[in-house]
């Protein structure tokens, strides 16, 4: 058996940790994490490793030499990036293969895997260990006997519904390395697994409780050590440091040749060697790297850091999460809040939607709009609505390079319409109700794309010399509303009234559609922009209602729809009745059917409907089959993956969770910030409905 320790990566996020010293020999409570990893392999009964190295690769080798911690050591330098499985493959002396990372913390029964390896039988053995949260992790979903049957990449809390995390510890059989590439870039979860996945390859999980952390960033590397030193019984740890008449508790290390002035309060932070620190510092789940010289009255915010060699005045502040490069000069009195030499440091995530969420003031939204441009690479974009905030998205847009668009006063679909018709690929919309990222195609992002963007956003995206075009979109706007005027019928079966919070939805509506002696209907639009519901003699007909009977004027003019995943199912059946098809999610470039996202569009697609078929609103409801819709958000507690595990064990469908019981169907989702889950039913009766909700609270009760 090899094996093999990868310890190539460059460690982006946990810069300026990083910009002089290569992620493996970071140390955490006074021990580099590649150190920790030999003496384990030691304890393991294993003698020997190859390290495949590329970044730093000579102060590695310089550092660990041929032998460190009773482990021979050999080296398989990489010239380009070759990924997990390439670099494996370059490193392969031809037998199995024991691989592990050189910049993360185990405490993995080894003896144990190899065992469970042989006895299953298994091409692949991966650990996998249970988290807290998923988000940052690639997950592995495996039966009972832990045979794997998926992989989710970093998925958001929406889409994982398992908290099986994958550790990167593998043991791989020679046959399956003989087969990856020599010479290329393959990755083992990207590329390797879903091949082996699919030919049927018998893949195993090896759930291991052990500690384990991967120190990926600043606050992963905190609570490692703070992990470290609860196992050893410390509160803090002082190598050598000189702290009298301080503070030093909730997992701080300080390092040899460290002094802290006295009145001072060190908290959960990491000092590095031979720091200078003056009295009455306030250092708060931080880190200082080595050989930094810092003034009296320093404050350190939670997650923020100074790189190595920094020389700091008195009375500093550096803010939370705010980076501060090598050996940069900080004067008295300064206040730091962004990231040295790259902005503002603020914390950006997406809700449902594509919904913006902590980015304020014009700083910030000029920041979003440079992050969006040049994480996803946006040659154009379409901005579209009332904010002042796109005015600064859109000149940061433009800083990095994306032309854009701007369609003033636009409504969501209206935006999305001009975003499609200009052929860019993104658009942003921004009223009242907040701001939006959104695709074109598919009308919300990706998980990779949020992540690409809150990536970009934390880390300041480098912007262009000069600014791309900002054009008027004005004239695709008339095209929009052109457009809803065809769909509408010159005379209605059906008197239309709209109610909705948007001036601009009810300018369009006003425009598109005409007056009627029918039916009265008031069509109303939710805050969330793309869902509307009516009220007519009948009462209340939901969305999906609506939905069903837009579907059912395209089947019938013999067209297909693309609907979202979670689209009614009535429509698949519409479809088959009627001979036509249902598409479910954006696919290459075909983009979802608007009437899906856009309110005003469904509304005039459904009262075309009712003209041509000569009927009302409440007739053609009630000539579809009896539904209940019913959809709920329920609050969860912490741990929901494990929950979402051990409460629906089996009985996952695509992304979500289904559940069927006496003529009743109900969906399940977890929401994007895992706080709640998203519930949606599909019945028979109000009654059947009520039982399978109180099956799924229940399950979910029982869990918590």
């Amino acid at each position: 058996m090899q094996t093999v320790i990868l310890a190539g990566g460059e460690g982006t996020r946990l810069r300026p940790l990083t910009a002089d010293t290569p992620k493996p020999l970071i140390k955490a409570a006074g021990e580099t994490a590649i150190e920790r990893l030999l003496r384990h392999l030691k304890r393991h009964g294993i003698r020997s490793a190859t390290l495949c190295v590329r970044f730093g690769a000579d102060k590695i080798k310089n550092a660990l030499g041929q032998e460190k911690c009773g482990v021979r050591l050999k080296y398989s330098c990489e010239q380009v990036p070759l990924g997990t499985a390439g670099c494996v493959r370059h490193a392969w002396n031809g037998d199995d293969v024991l691989v592990l990372s050189g910049d993360g913390v185990i405490g993995f029964d080894l003896g144990g895997l190899l065992a469970n390896h042989k006895k299953t039988g298994a091409d692949v053995s991966i650990v996998v260990r249970a988290v807290g949260d998923p988000r940052e992790y690639g997950l592995v979903t495996a039966d009972e006997s832990g045979v794997i049957t998926g992989f989710l990449e970093k998925p958001g809390y929406d889409e994982c519904l398992t908290d099986l995390a994958n550790t990167g510890v593998y043991v791989i059989s020679k046959e399956i390395i003989e087969r990856i590439p020599d010479g290329e870039n393959v990755d083992f979860a990207r590329d390797v697994f879903p091949e082996l996945l699919k030919e049927g390859k018998r893949m195993c999980a090896f759930e291991d409780g052990g500690v384990w952390h991967d120190i990926g960033d600043i606050p992963s590397l905190l609570r490692c050590q703070r992990e470290l030193l609860e196992l050893e019984g410390k509160d803090c740890g002082l190598c050598g440091a000189d702290a009298s008449g301080s503070v030093v508790s909730g997992g701080s290390f300080i390092e040899e040749g460290a002094a802290v002035g006295p009145g001072s309060r060190i908290i959960g932070s990491l000092i590095g060697e031979n720091v200078c620190i003056g009295r009455n510092a306030d250092i708060c789940e931080a880190v200082i790297c080595k050989n930094v010289t810092a003034g009296p009255g320093l404050i350190m915010q939670r997650y923020s850091a100074l790189g190595e060699g920094c020389v700091v005045g008195s009375g500093v502040t550096v803010c939370e999460g705010a980076r501060v490069a090598p050996r940069t000069k900080i004067p008295d009195g300064a206040i730091i809040r962004t990231d040295i030499l790259s902005g503002s440091f603020e914390t950006l995530s997406f809700g449902e939607g594509g919904e913006v969420k902590g980015v304020f003031g014009a700083a910030g939204y000029l920041r979003f709009g440079m992050a969006a441009g040049s994480a996803l690479g946006l040659k154009a974009a379409a901005v579209g609505g009332s904010s002042d905030a796109l005015e600064a998205v859109a000149l940061g847009l433009r800083a990095a390079g994306t032309a854009v668009f701007r369609i003033e006063n636009a409504s969501l679909g209206e935006t999305v319409f001009c975003a499609r018709r200009l052929k860019c690929s993104h658009c942003v919309f921004a009223d009242g109700g907040g701001l939006r990222l959104i695709s074109s195609l598919r009308a919300e992002l990706s998980r990779e794309e949020e992540r690409k963007t809150v990536q970009a956003y934390s880390r300041a995206a480098e912007v262009g010399s000069k600014a791309a075009p900002l054009t008027d979109g004005a004239s695709e706007s008339r095209m929009y509303i052109e457009r809803l005027k065809k769909i509408c019928p010159r005379e209605p079966k059906i008197n239309a009234a709209i109610k909705t919070d948007s001036g601009r939805e009810a300018e369009i509506f006003a425009e598109v559609m005409p007056g009627s002696d029918g039916e009265k209907v008031t069509f109303c639009i939710a805050a969330d922009r793309t869902t509307v519901s009516a009220v007519c003699d009948s009462g209340v007909i939901p969305c999906e209602v609506l939905t069903v009977l837009a579907c059912m004027s395209y089947f019938k003019a013999r067209k297909s729809v693309i609907l979202p995943k979670h689209a009614p199912l009535m429509c698949d059946e519409a479809a088959r009745e009627l001979k036509s098809s249902v598409i479910r999610g954006a696919t290459g470039g075909r983009g979802l059917t608007p009437f899906s996202y856009d309110p005003l569009e469904l509304i005039c697609e459904v009262t075309g409907y009712l003209t041509r078929e000569g009927i009302s609103l409440s007739a053609a409801a009630e000539a579809l089959p009896k539904v209940v819709y019913t959809k709920r958000v329920i609050d969860t507690p912490k741990g929901l993956p494990k929950l979402m595990r051990e409460g629906f064990e089996g009985l996952r469908a695509g992304e979500d969770l289904m559940l069927e019981s006496g003529g009743a169907r109900a969906f399940v989702r977890p929401l994007k910030d895992g706080r709640a889950v998203r519930m949606y039913i599909e019945s028979v009766s109000q009654e059947a409905a009520g039982e399978l909700a109180e099956d799924i609270i229940s399950r979910l009760r029982a869990k918590s």
